[in-house]
């Protein structure tokens, strides 16, 4: 009785007193007192025996109770640049709700700095973009090295082109900074990009316009005679229409790297482990779907391959 009080964290006496009152009520000894403590008499032994399948009940009963209850669902906010919303928006947010389903998958369609930006904030969970600085508090991983394309107006002897396999045509860097050029005020560092590569060449890009919207952007190209830098997803709409027109760029090629960056938030063990899987199928898509504009980053030591 001793033990039994320190366990219920009840006094010993307010114990005996309860017990005495269940016999009471029962009718019957369950207890048989003695010299050297208590002993179970054959109806405590019973009641024990009755007590122990009440409560299993008791548990089996609140277990089935918990398949009635509402599906948890988590939620995860993922930011994408334009040019992925154009290549692998539709592909990912299809397979996040097949493998994912108790995942809420949230997309929010921004440049990467203010993707970045939203991150740090915790606006964000995650995001894909391109030339994203490494950050405390952020794990980022680089998925892929990405061409930038030539793009210019079809002229009447222009071949369609449809996927990046069609874009066999090239330019140098140098003829293609000398080109009056028209170029987005806000493209993942564009500038940047160009300007280091030109910086060898000895060769001052000729910017003749800048212009913030790429719907704009684009009618403008295809309107006049004036060309751009542009990623390849980001004039897939107008290359499928043969609208517009791209140019491989060589000696050197301008490119990009492609980051997933992501906060300290995680989900489930399980949902974690399809996240994980859905972020490896939707790369593997953007690889097919750049094609010979795609190159692999060895994990191991950085290099491009």
């Amino acid at each position: 009785m001793t033990r039994a009080a320190a366990q219920l964290h009840v006094a010993q006496t307010a114990l005996g007193a309860q017990m005495r009152q269940l016999e009471e009520e029962l009718g019957t000894p369950l207890l048989q007192r003695h010299s050297r403590g208590v002993a179970a008499t054959a109806a405590g032994q019973a009641l024990h025996l009755r007590a122990l399948q009440i409560l299993e009940l008791v548990a089996q009963t609140t277990r089935e109770m918990r398949a009635f209850r509402p599906v948890q669902t988590e939620t995860i906010t993922l930011g994408m640049s334009p040019s992925l919303v154009h290549l692998a928006a539709s592909d990912l947010l299809i397979r996040a709700h097949s493998v994912m389903p108790n995942v809420t998958l949230r997309l929010v369609e921004e440049t990467s700095q203010v993707l970045v930006d939203a991150l740090k904030r915790g606006e964000l969970d995650m995001l894909l973009a391109h030339e994203i600085p490494d950050s405390a508090g952020l794990t980022r991983t680089p998925w892929l090295v990405e061409e930038l394309l030539f793009v210019t107006a079809p002229t009447p002897d222009t071949v369609a082109q449809q996927t990046a396999w069609d874009i066999v045509e090239t330019i140098p860097l140098a003829n293609a900074l000398k080109t009056d050029l028209a170029l987005l005020l806000r493209l993942d560092g564009m500038r940047k990009i160009i300007a280091t590569a030109a910086e060898p060449l000895k060769v001052k890009p000729r910017v003749a316009f800048e212009v913030q919207s790429a719907q704009a952007l684009k009618l403008l190209i295809a309107d006049h005679a004036v060309a751009s830098i542009l990623p390849y997803g980001l004039a897939l709409p107008e290359l499928r229409s043969a609208s517009l027109v791209a140019h491989r760029v060589v000696d050197p090629p301008l490119t990009r790297t492609l980051y997933m960056v992501r906060t300290e938030k995680r989900l489930s063990a399980s949902n974690e482990l399809a996240l994980a899987e859905l972020l490896c199928s939707i790369r593997l898509r953007l690889f097919d779907l750049l094609g010979p504009l795609a190159s692999a980053i060895d994990l191991g030591n950085g290099t491009v391959g």
